[in-house]
């Protein structure tokens, strides 16, 4: 541990002496939250809805029918009690849910004004907008059907929005962004730092200590793992005062969670740097390794469901897809480790495996 802390030690005062590196490790992802915070706006497709019949009528499954068949939404259940709502939108296993409150049928054959309940899912805000402007056009095209069976009144569907009722996107994207940031960080801020030990030919130095790889992989990635997470509560900070996203979770869980993604993406970082002989080329391949997969395969701007099977299964090796999961969760929808534990265990292979090449590609430099 105290050869660990040594290295740790000079790294810091490495980085004490090059404190361009740590202002943009620090700065930058802040900076990056700001901008793209503003700037950002996505869509999204494809909607898990449940329905709540609590009428039991037959206008009630018509439209309930009418909502399933429209194509805009997969089915994912069906139920009659609304307390069941809270732990299926905990649980990401609905982002919608169809209300059809008792006396819907009743109202609809006296000919009184009725409405339909639509809960969504706020903390995806793109994701409610569509669910919104399709839930508003199939009710618009069902109404004269049951109005000219029934000679019934008009139906109104009536949205209440969980986790972000305004619809502001800033709450969907800035999670992400900060995923996204953090990752980039991360990965290209540790290849870089050991490449230059090859540079600058200081790695013979470390080979003739008796620091173990593992000591010396540690030893090298702890103050970039302090330092990413200082950038980490930063951004958070950011878009709390600025977009007004609050953490409504358990800051320990929301600190343990991070910690794990940002030591799986100081692994890799580590494991880009045993591959690349320049930092000219460890940053490159660390931006492209990082970058792609992060922005394009974790559900940050696709969602994955609306992926082809191939790449949804590639998704799985990509960190960011677990950590977004459950930021989000604790973040926005204050979720506690029942509803992400499985997004944990994700980011656990994840580090595990990455760290275990890592160890070994080091091995065989030293």
């Amino acid at each position: 541990m105290r050869r660990t802390l040594a290295v740790a030690v000079k790294e810091l005062l490495q980085l004490r002496r090059d404190w361009r590196v740590v202002l943009t490790l620090v700065v930058l992802p802040m900076a990056l939250v700001l901008i793209y915070g503003y700037a950002l706006s996505f869509d999204v497709e494809h909607v898990r809805l449940v329905i709540v019949d609590r009428d039991g009528s037959r206008a009630a499954r018509e439209v309930a029918q009418a909502f399933a068949s429209s194509g805009h939404f997969d089915l994912a259940g069906t139920s009659r009690d609304v307390r069941e709502l809270d732990r299926l939108f905990d649980s990401g296993r609905a982002q919608a849910a169809l209300v059809v409150p008792a006396g819907y049928g009743a109202a609809l054959a006296a000919r009184r004004p009725t409405a339909l309940q639509l809960v969504l899912d706020g903390a995806d805000s793109q994701t409610a907008t569509t669910v919104l402007a399709y839930a508003r056009h199939i009710v618009a095209s069902v109404t004269p059907a049951v109005r000219g069976e029934n000679g019934g009144g008009p139906v109104v569907a009536a949205p209440l929005v969980w986790f972000n009722p305004d619809l502001a996107s800033a709450r969907f994207l800035v999670p992400g962004l900060v995923a996204f940031i953090l990752m980039i960080t991360a990965v290209i801020a540790t290849a870089l730092a050991v490449v230059r030990e090859k540079e600058r030919g200081t790695m013979e130095s470390l080979r003739a200590t008796p620091l173990g790889a593992l000591e010396l992989l540690a030893g090298k990635a702890l103050p970039y793992l302090l330092i990413a997470s200082a950038a980490a509560a930063g951004s958070l900070a950011l878009a709390w005062a600025l977009f007004d996203v609050p953490v409504r979770g358990s800051l320990g869980w929301l600190a343990l969670v991070t910690v794990l993604y940002l030591v799986g993406g100081l692994g890799w970082g580590v494991l880009v740097s045993t591959l690349a002989d320049s930092q000219q080329v460890a940053f490159q391949v660390s931006l492209l390794s990082s970058m792609l997969p992060t922005m394009l395969l974790s559900g940050f701007i696709f969602p994955i469901s609306s992926m082809p099977a191939a790449l949804q299964w590639i998704s799985h090796i990509v960190p960011a897809r677990y950590y977004l999961v459950a930021l989000r969760a604790i973040v926005l929808k204050g979720a506690g480790p029942e509803m992400w534990w499985q997004q944990v265990v994700g980011l656990s292979v994840y580090a595990a495996v990455v760290g275990a090449l890592a160890t070994a590609r080091t091995v065989r430099s030293l």
